[in-house]
Protein backbone atom coordinates (compact mmCIF):
# COMPACT_ATOMS: atom_id res chain seq x y z
CA UNK A 1 0.00 0.00 0.00
CA UNK A 2 1.31 3.52 -1.22
CA UNK A 3 0.65 5.99 1.71
CA UNK A 4 1.23 8.86 -0.58
CA UNK A 5 -1.56 7.67 -3.04
CA UNK A 6 -5.24 8.51 -2.28
CA UNK A 7 -8.08 6.82 -2.93
CA UNK A 8 -9.35 6.56 -7.45
CA UNK A 9 -12.76 8.47 -6.53
CA UNK A 10 -13.36 11.18 -4.50
CA UNK A 11 -15.24 10.42 -1.93
CA UNK A 12 -15.51 6.71 -1.86
CA UNK A 13 -14.93 4.51 0.69
CA UNK A 14 -11.29 2.93 0.99
CA UNK A 15 -11.87 -0.80 0.70
CA UNK A 16 -11.43 -2.11 4.04
CA UNK A 17 -7.58 -3.71 4.83
CA UNK A 18 -8.80 -6.15 7.57
CA UNK A 19 -11.71 -8.07 8.87
CA UNK A 20 -11.77 -5.86 11.94
CA UNK A 21 -12.09 -2.71 9.16
CA UNK A 22 -14.70 -4.69 7.51
CA UNK A 23 -16.64 -5.58 10.50
CA UNK A 24 -16.38 -1.72 11.48
CA UNK A 25 -17.60 -0.56 8.32
CA UNK A 26 -20.66 -3.04 7.83
CA UNK A 27 -21.82 -1.49 11.74
CA UNK A 28 -21.50 1.80 10.82
CA UNK A 29 -23.45 1.02 8.03
CA UNK A 30 -26.32 -0.63 9.70
CA UNK A 31 -26.02 2.36 12.71
CA UNK A 32 -26.26 4.99 9.61
CA UNK A 33 -29.09 3.06 7.91
CA UNK A 34 -31.20 3.07 11.41
CA UNK A 35 -30.66 6.40 12.25
CA UNK A 36 -31.83 7.63 8.74
CA UNK A 37 -35.13 5.10 9.09
CA UNK A 38 -35.62 6.76 12.52
CA UNK A 39 -35.13 10.14 11.65
CA UNK A 40 -37.27 9.32 8.30
CA UNK A 41 -40.19 7.94 10.98
CA UNK A 42 -39.59 11.01 13.38
CA UNK A 43 -40.79 13.42 10.19
CA UNK A 44 -44.20 11.34 9.29
CA UNK A 45 -45.09 10.91 12.59
CA UNK A 46 -45.05 14.53 13.09
CA UNK A 47 -46.62 15.14 9.90
CA UNK A 48 -49.38 13.16 10.77
CA UNK A 49 -49.64 14.59 14.32
CA UNK A 50 -49.89 18.01 12.48
CA UNK A 51 -52.74 16.32 9.96
CA UNK A 52 -54.68 15.48 13.06
CA UNK A 53 -54.47 18.70 14.95
CA UNK A 54 -55.65 20.24 12.05
CA UNK A 55 -58.51 18.32 11.64
CA UNK A 56 -59.57 18.03 15.32
CA UNK A 57 -59.39 21.93 15.27
CA UNK A 58 -62.08 22.57 12.22
CA UNK A 59 -64.16 19.71 14.13
CA UNK A 60 -63.77 21.78 17.44
CA UNK A 61 -64.74 24.69 15.32
CA UNK A 62 -68.08 23.53 13.55
CA UNK A 63 -69.33 22.19 16.72
CA UNK A 64 -68.87 25.65 19.04
CA UNK A 65 -70.67 27.48 16.15
CA UNK A 66 -73.48 25.36 16.88
CA UNK A 67 -75.36 26.11 13.23
CA UNK A 68 -78.90 24.94 13.09
CA UNK A 69 -80.30 24.05 9.71
CA UNK A 70 -84.15 24.23 9.79
CA UNK A 71 -85.91 22.28 7.27
CA UNK A 72 -89.87 23.42 6.06
CA UNK A 73 -92.51 20.99 5.70
CA UNK A 74 -95.09 22.83 3.68
CA UNK A 75 -99.11 21.81 4.45
CA UNK A 76 -102.32 22.17 3.26
CA UNK A 77 -105.26 22.60 4.73
CA UNK A 78 -105.99 19.01 5.07
CA UNK A 79 -102.52 18.68 6.57
CA UNK A 80 -101.25 16.67 3.33
CA UNK A 81 -97.30 17.60 3.03
CA UNK A 82 -97.28 20.14 -0.02
CA UNK A 83 -93.20 20.89 -0.25
CA UNK A 84 -90.22 19.99 2.06
CA UNK A 85 -86.58 21.60 2.10
CA UNK A 86 -84.57 23.48 4.13
CA UNK A 87 -84.74 26.93 5.31
CA UNK A 88 -83.21 29.48 3.37
CA UNK A 89 -81.92 32.59 4.82
CA UNK A 90 -84.42 35.34 4.30
CA UNK A 91 -87.29 32.53 4.88
CA UNK A 92 -90.70 33.90 5.78
CA UNK A 93 -93.25 31.14 6.59
CA UNK A 94 -96.24 31.04 4.72
CA UNK A 95 -99.60 32.83 5.91
CA UNK A 96 -101.21 29.13 6.78
CA UNK A 97 -98.55 28.42 8.24
CA UNK A 98 -98.71 31.92 10.82
CA UNK A 99 -102.25 31.17 10.83
CA UNK A 100 -101.78 27.87 12.44
CA UNK A 101 -99.88 29.17 14.74
CA UNK A 102 -101.28 32.07 15.67
CA UNK A 103 -104.59 29.98 16.01
CA UNK A 104 -102.89 27.88 18.71
CA UNK A 105 -101.22 30.68 20.18
CA UNK A 106 -104.58 32.03 20.94
CA UNK A 107 -106.22 28.88 22.50
CA UNK A 108 -103.45 28.04 24.44
CA UNK A 109 -103.77 31.77 26.33
CA UNK A 110 -107.48 31.96 25.94
CA UNK A 111 -108.74 28.30 26.42
CA UNK A 112 -109.51 27.47 30.30
CA UNK A 113 -108.83 23.65 30.66
CA UNK A 114 -110.23 21.67 33.86
CA UNK A 115 -106.82 20.54 34.53
CA UNK A 116 -104.31 22.72 35.72
CA UNK A 117 -101.53 20.55 34.68
CA UNK A 118 -103.20 21.35 31.38
CA UNK A 119 -103.49 24.83 31.66
CA UNK A 120 -99.68 25.21 32.14
CA UNK A 121 -98.26 23.40 29.32
CA UNK A 122 -100.67 25.95 27.10
CA UNK A 123 -98.76 28.84 28.53
CA UNK A 124 -95.57 27.09 27.82
CA UNK A 125 -96.21 26.71 24.61
CA UNK A 126 -97.59 29.93 24.23
CA UNK A 127 -94.32 31.74 25.83
CA UNK A 128 -92.39 29.78 22.94
CA UNK A 129 -94.37 31.43 20.70
CA UNK A 130 -93.22 35.04 21.99
CA UNK A 131 -90.45 37.27 21.99
CA UNK A 132 -89.52 39.35 25.10
CA UNK A 133 -91.95 41.86 24.89
CA UNK A 134 -94.76 39.04 23.93
CA UNK A 135 -94.33 37.51 27.01
CA UNK A 136 -94.41 40.68 28.89
CA UNK A 137 -97.34 41.21 27.48
CA UNK A 138 -98.72 37.87 28.42
CA UNK A 139 -97.42 37.93 31.85
CA UNK A 140 -99.58 41.38 31.74
CA UNK A 141 -102.84 39.55 30.97
CA UNK A 142 -102.16 36.46 33.55
CA UNK A 143 -101.79 38.56 36.08
CA UNK A 144 -105.20 40.57 35.32
CA UNK A 145 -107.06 37.26 34.93
CA UNK A 146 -105.42 34.87 37.10
CA UNK A 147 -106.56 31.62 35.07
CA UNK A 148 -105.20 29.05 37.42
CA UNK A 149 -107.39 30.76 40.09
CA UNK A 150 -110.58 29.99 37.83
CA UNK A 151 -109.03 26.37 37.54
CA UNK A 152 -111.82 23.89 38.49
CA UNK A 153 -114.73 26.41 38.99
CA UNK A 154 -115.27 26.86 35.18
CA UNK A 155 -114.17 26.02 31.83
CA UNK A 156 -113.67 27.54 28.05
CA UNK A 157 -113.14 26.41 25.55
CA UNK A 158 -111.89 28.10 22.22
CA UNK A 159 -113.17 28.15 18.51
CA UNK A 160 -110.33 30.31 15.93
CA UNK A 161 -113.39 31.12 13.18
CA UNK A 162 -110.95 33.30 10.83
CA UNK A 163 -107.25 34.53 10.71
CA UNK A 164 -106.38 37.10 8.28
CA UNK A 165 -103.65 39.28 7.05
CA UNK A 166 -103.95 42.70 8.68
CA UNK A 167 -100.74 44.20 7.56
CA UNK A 168 -97.00 43.15 6.50
CA UNK A 169 -96.55 42.09 10.18
CA UNK A 170 -99.62 41.73 11.81
CA UNK A 171 -102.80 39.54 11.57
CA UNK A 172 -106.70 39.90 12.55
CA UNK A 173 -108.01 36.85 14.12
CA UNK A 174 -111.71 36.04 15.25
CA UNK A 175 -112.35 33.41 17.59
CA UNK A 176 -115.68 32.37 20.11
CA UNK A 177 -115.56 31.46 23.64
CA UNK A 178 -117.63 29.08 25.36
CA UNK A 179 -117.97 29.11 28.83
CA UNK A 180 -119.08 26.19 30.91
CA UNK A 181 -119.65 25.45 34.58
CA UNK A 182 -120.60 21.82 35.76
CA UNK A 183 -120.60 20.95 32.16
CA UNK A 184 -123.28 23.25 31.16
CA UNK A 185 -122.81 25.97 28.63
CA UNK A 186 -123.88 29.61 30.88
CA UNK A 187 -122.28 32.12 27.65
CA UNK A 188 -121.02 32.35 24.35
CA UNK A 189 -118.61 35.63 23.23
CA UNK A 190 -117.01 37.15 20.41
CA UNK A 191 -113.53 38.08 20.27
CA UNK A 192 -110.84 39.47 18.06
CA UNK A 193 -107.33 39.91 18.30
CA UNK A 194 -104.51 41.84 16.34
CA UNK A 195 -101.38 40.08 16.56
CA UNK A 196 -97.99 42.03 15.42
CA UNK A 197 -95.06 39.13 14.34
CA UNK A 198 -91.74 39.01 13.78
CA UNK A 199 -89.74 36.28 11.99
CA UNK A 200 -86.79 34.86 13.45
CA UNK A 201 -85.00 31.58 12.78
CA UNK A 202 -84.10 29.12 15.54
CA UNK A 203 -80.48 29.34 16.26
CA UNK A 204 -80.41 26.38 18.46
CA UNK A 205 -81.97 22.87 18.94
CA UNK A 206 -84.07 23.52 22.04
CA UNK A 207 -85.60 26.25 19.96
CA UNK A 208 -85.86 24.53 16.29
CA UNK A 209 -88.25 22.20 18.65
CA UNK A 210 -90.21 24.30 20.21
CA UNK A 211 -90.93 26.94 17.60
CA UNK A 212 -89.19 25.83 14.35
CA UNK A 213 -90.78 28.06 11.84
CA UNK A 214 -89.56 31.36 14.48
CA UNK A 215 -92.56 32.85 14.65
CA UNK A 216 -92.90 35.19 17.25
CA UNK A 217 -95.50 37.20 18.55
CA UNK A 218 -94.12 40.90 19.61
CA UNK A 219 -97.62 42.34 20.41
CA UNK A 220 -101.02 41.84 21.23
CA UNK A 221 -104.31 43.77 21.24
CA UNK A 222 -107.57 41.52 22.31
CA UNK A 223 -111.02 42.99 23.07
CA UNK A 224 -114.57 41.33 22.88
CA UNK A 225 -117.18 42.26 20.11
CA UNK A 226 -119.73 42.80 22.28
CA UNK A 227 -122.60 43.89 19.06
CA UNK A 228 -121.70 40.56 17.33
Amino acid sequence: MNPFKGPSRLGATPVPETPYQRAGQAWDQRIGSARVQAANWRLVALGLLASNMVQSGGMIWQAARGTVIPWVVEVDRLGQTLAVGPAVRGYRPPDPVIAWALSRFVENTRALPADPVVLGQNWRRAYDFADAAGAAALSDHARGADPFAQVGKAQVAVDVTNVVRASPDSFRLAWVERRYVDGQLVSTQRWSAILTLVIAAPTSPDAFVKNPFGIFVHAISWSREYGA
